[in-house]
């Protein structure tokens, strides 16, 4: 017989926790088993120098050096002083120059399943699992593999499969590659990620992977199974092209245990459909990064975030989902640990209550960018219920918005009331900011619901009312701006008016400036106006009006003669009239008068 070769492989490296995260294990010092718990332990082993040693030592990028097995020895359990032991397999099977061996590569049908949409594969996928070495696949061939229980997938190892459907649509291809629960099944979820107080790990539980996976929840009768779940302590978790449809809790749920959340999570091309409970149920999810995950015919949000500190959602959609399509709520804390979200490039589509709805609270800044609503608020097809492409209510979070547009429809069987009833609805929220859009709704583009410390409009934001086939436009409503508006150069304002009070700050000589010729000041006549004309009787006439003060300066301009002229002189009532008189008794002129106020 002769002896065959380990390690120095792609897959024989030693990896430990390292400040909470995954290390390697440099220096760590291996023995080797029969078995992976108990069992003998082997010592009749060789170095590269072929010198005898009783265990192998990592090197110091955490590698296992070439050594050599018992003879006829073709597999072992590497033991690093964990809580368990890694198997290893020789690199070649018949001698020193044999051929190599893969084994951090697991089929599932090496372990028993069948994948023939009849037998119960949960154990032999199950076996797989637990044999794979960290960093190493487990693989799904084509096949509908039947599930009774949970899957619990260990720290950094990865399930792939081969294809996984976007979408459950009658007449559409579709493979047979999925996991597929029996009506059986009883467990939270289809697949589980254990953190480290209910894995058993011997460090954080971290670096899961799911590819190409798809999981088909059809044949679920129990209520509120999780297509995936995660509670704890489970970090840098990766989903990609991944497909939960039909389950009858939520497609993706991340919770607490133990007061510990789920953290720093990567979810690409992930989509969750007609699933009974929201689509993406996510509390407290530090650094999580969504791009073209999607969410449609949801029994309830399409997106449940409640705190997502630090985190992004690029090109993301909910469509059709029973309640809103999107919902940021929960506390989003105030302290230096805190932080916002970014969502850029999302649209919503028929979600019965709001496209976007945001209510949370907190101090850090919520920031939207580009977002595209359409057609929600179906309110069951009744539409109104006061719902909106993008509704903020009383959210003390800043939400910063910037180009937002709205559409309005029915279905497109031509049923249901035309929807949403406002394109952007806000009430009762501290801070709200939107620069631009197009907001196209049943009742109204923009709304402001009232209660709101703040909220700023843009300068661009047009607006049409009605339904798609004959809107209403209203391109240039009003513009309200709170605080200071800074305009670098000339600010042209074609309608020239005003509702406030305007305050020029410059101290020059020539502060307010009618540059044109022709142009003048026009002040508007009547009852305690600040301009208008009285004629004297006797030398004298009183001017009712109001607005008269204590300071203010009246100014008095002979327009017509009458009688003897005389001096003219005022006397003021404050609140009630001022008097003009005349050095002489007949003075019966026409004489005209402003008002000034000193600033």
């Amino acid at each position: 017989m002769a002896r065959n070769q380990f390690g120095s492989g792609i897959a024989d490296y030693v990896v430990q926790p390292t400040d909470g995260l995954w290390g390697i294990g440099a220096g760590a010092v291996i023995t080797l088993w029969d078995s992976q718990d108990g069992g003998t332990r082997y010592t009749d082993l060789l170095d590269a120098n072929l010198q005898a040693v009783t265990s192998v030592t990592a090197d110091e990028q955490g590698r296992i050096p070439t050594f050599y097995g018992p003879d006829g020895v073709t597999q072992m359990w590497a033991d690093a002083g964990g809580a368990s032991r890694a198997w290893m397999g020789a690199h070649n099977t018949g001698g020193q120059q044999g051929p190599v061996s893969v084994k951090d590569w697991l089929n599932v049908k090496d372990y028993g399943a069948q994948g023939d949409n009849v037998t119960d594969d949960t154990a032999a996928i199950q076996a797989a699992l637990a044999a794979c070495p960290m960093g190493g696949i487990v693989y799904l061939p084509a096949g509908a593999y039947r599930t009774s229980a949970p899957l619990t997938i260990p720290p950094a190892v990865t399930l792939m499969g081969t294809h996984a459907n976007l979408m459950a649509v009658v007449g559409l291809v579709d493979p047979p590659c999925y996991i597929k629960p029996l009506a059986s099944f009883a467990g939270d979820a289809v697949i589980l990620f254990l953190d480290q107080i209910d894995g058993g790990y011997s460090t954080i539980s971290a670096e899961h992977r799911i590819l190409n996976v798809m999981i088909d929840g059809d044949d679920l009768v129990a209520p509120g199974v999780d297509g995936i779940r995660a509670a704890g302590n489970i970090q840098n978790v990766g989903l990609r092209d991944v497909t939960v449809r039909r389950v009858t809790g939520a497609g993706i749920h991340t919770e607490a245990n133990g007061g510990a959340f789920p953290y720093s999570w990567r979810l690409h091309r992930v989509m969750v459909d007609n699933c009974g409970w929201h689509g993406f149920a996510m509390e407290v999810m530090t650094d999580i990064t969504l791009v073209d995950c999607q969410a449609i015919g949801c029994g309830a949000n399409g997106f449940e975030i409640a705190n997502a500190a630090n985190s992004h959602m690029i090109g993301c959609r909910a469509e059709w989902n029973a309640n809103n399509g999107f919902h940021l709520t929960g506390n989003w804390a105030t302290g230096t640990g805190s932080g916002g979200m970014l969502i850029g490039d999302c649209s919503t589509d028929r979600n019965g209550y709001n496209g976007v709805l945001v209510d949370a609270t907190g101090n850090p800044p919520i920031q939207i960018e580009n977002l595209h609503t359409r057609r929600d608020g179906r309110n069951g097809g009744a539409g109104g219920g006061g719902y909106a492409g993008l509704k903020c209510a009383a959210a003390t979070v800043p939400v910063l918005v910037g180009m937002v547009t709205c559409y309005p429809g029915v279905d497109d069987d031509g049923t249901q009331t035309n929807s949403p009833q406002y394109g952007v609805r806000i009430s009762g929220c501290t801070y709200v900011s939107v620069d631009s859009g197009f907001l196209h709704a049943a009742t109204a583009g923009w709304s402001d619901g009232g209660g709101n410390a703040v909220l700023r409009r843009g300068l661009n934001i047009a607006e049409r009312t009605g339904t798609t086939a004959a809107p209403v436009n209203a391109f240039a409503p009003p513009t309200d701006v709170g605080g200071n508006l800074n305009v670098g150069g000339y600010l042209a304002a074609a309608s020239g008016q005003s509702g406030g009070q305007w305050t020029i700050w410059d101290g020059t000589a020539k502060a307010l400036n009618i540059g044109s010729a022709g142009g003048g000041v026009a002040i508007k006549e009547g009852a305690n106006a600040r301009m208008g004309v009285a004629t004297l009787a006797a030398g004298t006439v009183t001017v009712a009006n109001t607005s008269v003060t204590a300071t203010t300066r009246v100014a008095v301009f002979r327009q017509t003669t009458g009688g003897t002229p005389g001096h003219l002189s005022v006397t003021r009532t404050a609140g009630t009239s001022f008097t003009i008189t005349s050095s002489s008794g007949t003075d019966t002129s026409t004489v005209a008068w402003i008002l000034f106020e000193p600033a």
